[in-house]
């Protein structure tokens, strides 16, 4: 139980056996009641004043105490009590006794004055509420938060980042026009295959992927090297006709179209024809294509169509 200290106005615990205050305050060093001991003060002494122990307890008391307004202004109708009387001290101590049987909600709702309790602090998640719905207080988080460096190292960070990203797209634009590049040639490598200065790419890619390309045509390249044409020994107007020429290209080429024309003595031609591979060739045939500088020879057996027949050329397609 607790006991107003009728000087100071502290609460004061009392004996929990005899339920009783203590006979000085411990705060103020006030009488609180009479030791019946005498032990509070020597023999003789008039019990209704104060110990000069007491004093000077009261006075370090009052030195200790922080200059609180509040406290100041509890404190300040004490200075105007005067000692209490021997006839006075043991109804002080009844009534005492009578509010130290109180219980605490009793003893608090006392009208005596006491000493302002703090105010209670305001809860965490009321301070966040309050700074989540202040924009002034979440302007200020957000820049507490950002970290505490000069502002030409973040500028030098963020121009750092923009080369690395421009060099990727460098990189990915090349990627993709070599990609178009690569889909152009595959998808019109008959026509590139006839220029002799991109055949060459041509080759080499499809070489890699696997695709084919067309043989290489150029009629001009063939180089008619012999001809001769004699009569069909036995036969009335039969012809013998031999001939060898050569691939002078830089690649294979498919057996050409052999072309024969026949011319009077004026050079008007008389006769032509065009003999295929297998006319000219027949058994011997083995190979598509003749290689680079690669030779072959041609027999070939016609019916003299006319007797004023005094020349023949050949020509190739």
């Amino acid at each position: 139980m607790f006991f107003s200290c009728p000087h100071c106005r502290e609460l004061v615990a009392t004996d929990r056996q005899t339920r009783l205050p203590p006979t000085l305050c411990p705060r103020c060093g006030g009488e609180l009641r009479e030791d019946p001991a005498g032990a509070s003060s020597p023999a003789g002494a008039d019990p209704g004043t104060r110990s000069f122990a007491s004093f000077l307890r009261n006075g370090e008391s009052t030195a200790t105490r922080s200059p609180d307004p509040v406290e100041a202004a509890t404190d300040a109708p004490d200075a105007q009590f005067d000692p209490l009387s021997p006839a006075q001290s043991p109804e002080i101590a009844d009534a005492a006794i009578d509010d130290a049987d109180l219980p605490v909600e009793e003893a608090a709702a006392d009208p005596k004055p006491s000493l302002l309790a703090p105010e209670s602090e305001p809860e965490a998640a009321d301070i966040i509420s309050e700074t989540a719905t202040d924009p002034v207080v979440a302007t200020m988080s957000a820049a507490q938060s950002i970290p505490a460096t000069p502002s030409f190292t973040r500028q030098a960070g963020r121009l750092a980042t923009q080369p690395r990203n421009a060099r990727w797209h460098w990189v990915a634009l090349i990627a993709l026009s070599l990609l178009l590049l690569l889909q152009v040639l595959v998808a019109d490598r008959k026509n590139l295959a006839a220029d002799a200065d991109w055949r060459p790419v041509v080759v080499r890619v499809c070489a890699t992927l696997g695709c084919t390309v067309p043989a290489w045509h150029q009629p001009g390249a063939f180089t008619m090297l012999s001809r001769d044409v004699s009569p069909i020994p036995g036969s009335a107007g039969g012809l013998q006709v031999q001939a060898t020429f050569r691939n002078d290209a830089r690649w294979p080429q498919r057996w050409p179209v052999l072309v024969l024309s026949l011319s009077d003595a004026d050079g008007r031609v008389v006769g032509s024809r065009a003999f295929t591979s297998r006319e000219y060739l027949g058994a011997i045939a083995t190979q598509d294509e003749l290689g680079a500088g690669q030779s072959a020879q041609v027999a070939l057996q016609l019916h003299e169509p006319d007797p004023d027949v005094v020349a023949f050329a050949f020509d190739f397609r």
